[in-house]
């Protein structure tokens, strides 16, 4: 099967400035493509020029870069416009048998909502109205343009939070759910976890990296926990000041700044990690929540990722607000749990798992009558 993956937006910027990266390959996105690939079918994402790598580009999919037309009115960061994409879908659609796109309010879901609605999956990861303009943008394009002109299209949330926001105005959204799903050859389990936590996340103020930063401090006070480690994989705007209170908290035996790591460079840290470490204010999805599970590391995160109460009900790891060091003792002693359910949960949420379910999903829908 030849497969269309429309995602223009290929990292999530901060403060609407677009970070220049060698390499794409650890994206979500082509993450996602990989588990298709890996299943025997062709895959071609197209992405906004913006977030076009300066390195090579992924060799096992098919890359399109669309420019952005009016950048100052349809911010490339938030709501890309791509030139070209609706003669690109005129000329190419035919080739293709499945064409995903991500999110409903989206100008590249309405353009291939116009040139092939019968083949294509709107994956909706938004569970809320963005908050841009008083939500009025969102709540138009919601009430008018996905009620009136993206109704014909198959709808597959990535969380049961998003099922129910998109729910009210769509009328075919699957009660399944489809996650972004991780590289599970490059990210297993290991068979011994060591004293450490790991933080994987850019280094901005949304991500309360310090926070956390924080309470490992006041957890690694407590002499039986002493010797632990927390490794910090990532980079941004908070480095500096980052560093300057690891020095301040005199933890710097314990706390190591790793800077930006590929998946294979981190892929240890995470599978040898007591825990992956959480505490977003505004991300609703985060893909480093699957990728530590099918490592086989739980994870104590708070609520605000969609995810949290799936980590919950599956008992992989601990989901709430206001977590502390008293929470980080109490992965430890129930880490055998945890780390065996995350290995009951992994399949599932590889990309190849994910892949196969996208797949079922869009093959039943597409052999409904009418």
């Amino acid at each position: 099967m030849n497969i269309l993956i429309l995602n223009l937006i290929l990292s999530t910027p901060e403060k609407g400035v677009i970070k220049k990266r060698d390499s794409i390959s650890d994206t979500m996105i082509c993450s996602f493509a990989r588990g298709f690939v890996a299943l025997g079918h062709s895959v071609t994402i197209v992405a906004a020029e913006e977030f076009r790598p300066t390195g090579q580009l992924p060799e096992d999919v098919e890359m399109v870069f669309l420019p952005s037309r009016m950048p100052k009115v349809f911010n490339p960061s938030l709501l890309p416009w791509p030139i070209g994409l609706g003669k690109y879908l005129k000329e190419n659609s035919s080739r293709f048998q499945l064409v995903i796109s991500s999110e409903a309010f989206s100008i590249a879901t309405l353009i291939a909502s116009k040139y092939c609605p019968e083949k294509l999956v709107v994956w909706q990861e938004m569970a809320y109205h963005q908050r841009k303009m008083k939500k009025m943008p969102s709540k138009i394009w919601h009430n008018l343009v996905m009620r009136h002109y993206i109704n014909k299209s198959l709808v597959v949330p990535r969380s049961e939070r998003a099922r129910h926001f998109i729910a009210h105005y769509s009328q075919h959204v699957t009660n399944e759910i489809v996650d972004h799903g991780a590289d599970g050859q490059t990210l297993y389990p290991s068979e011994e976890s060591t004293d450490s936590f790991v933080i994987v996340s850019q280094l901005i103020p949304r991500k309360n990296v310090d926070k956390m930063i924080d309470i490992f401090a006041r957890f690694i006070a407590n002499p039986l926990y002493a010797h632990y480690k927390l490794h910090v994989i990532g980079d941004g705007g908070l480095t500096d000041q980052i560093k300057q209170q690891i020095t301040s908290l005199d933890i710097g035996n314990n706390v190591i700044l790793h800077g930006f790591m590929t998946h294979n460079q981190l892929a240890s840290y995470l599978r040898n990690a007591k825990a992956l470490l959480v505490n977003t204010s505004m991300d609703l999805n985060m893909v480093t929540i699957p990728e530590s599970i099918i490592s086989g590391t739980p994870v104590v995160m708070n609520t605000m990722p969609t995810t949290a109460s799936f980590v919950s009900e599956n008992h992989l790891g601990i989901a709430k607000d206001g977590w502390d060091e008293s929470t980080l003792v109490d992965l430890i002693n129930s880490y055998d749990f945890f780390h065996a359910e995350c290995i009951k949960a992994r399949d599932g949420l590889t990309n190849i798992g994910c892949a196969k379910k996208m797949l079922s999903i869009f093959e039943r829908h597409s052999n409904q009558p009418g």
